[in-house]
């Protein structure tokens, strides 16, 4: 198997998955229900994700890269597109329960999107530094295996834009300074799972793709 296909089942599975969730939010969900029944999917499903990444790994082939990405289409940054992308196509296209017609008419063109960055990823060289990676916060040395790196990507992003609803439907200064607290808890703790996870991603596609290891 070659990379381009394992590439595309792997984001195929993650957005079958992660859409039947989704498909199954009530509309107009209330965030706090709707973020404790997301940990609860992550959990029940890792499993099941990380046995699948690492059977259809064992049939994959990689080619060796030698020259190194210095900007933004790193494997990590490309796959942190794409789970976003997910994220819009979960909740704004057509095909959504989540779909309203009168904030959503431009998001039209998110399959294009979601074929676009793919097909960057599939020629994607490992990244030269790592980006989003905060002082504040460990440097990764190793990283685990990419089904378990991708579903956390997939559920950090999904966790922020669930939990966003607090800036873009409340007005701030009459949510209940508790509810703001765990708000900006639960964003930076899904936020550096997301860095962590995009880090890692870097790390693994290093030791992949180049000829010697890091």
């Amino acid at each position: 198997m070659r990379r381009k296909e394992t590439e595309t089942r792997l984001l195929y599975e993650l957005s079958k998955r992660w859409g039947s969730f989704t498909d199954k939010l009530p509309i107009g969900f209330d965030v706090e229900s709707a973020l404790s029944s997301l940990i609860l999917f992550r959990d029940q499903n890792e499993d099941y994700f990380k046995n699948y990444a690492s059977e259809i790994f064992l049939k994959t082939k990689f080619s060796q890269i030698n020259k190194k990405e210095d900007g933004m289409n790193s494997p990590g940054i490309l796959w942190d597109r794409l789970t976003i992308l997910n994220c819009k196509f979960f909740f704004t296209s057509s095909s959504s329960p989540h779909y309203n017609i009168n904030i959503h008419k431009s998001n039209t063109n998110i399959n294009s999107e979601l074929c676009s960055v793919l097909k960057a990823l599939h020629v994607s060289k490992p990244a030269r530094h790592i980006l989003l990676a905060k002082e504040s916060t460990e440097r990764q040395k190793d990283a685990s295996d990419l089904g378990y790196l991708l579903w956390q990507l997939q559920y950090s992003n999904l966790a922020m834009w669930i939990n966003q609803d607090l800036l873009y439907t409340v007005d701030v200064s009459d949510v209940q300074e508790v509810r703001l607290r765990n708000y900006i808890k639960f964003f930076s703790d899904a936020n550096r799972i997301r860095n962590t996870s995009i880090e890692k991603i870097e790390i693994f596609y290093t030791k992949i793709l180049s000829s010697t290891s890091i």
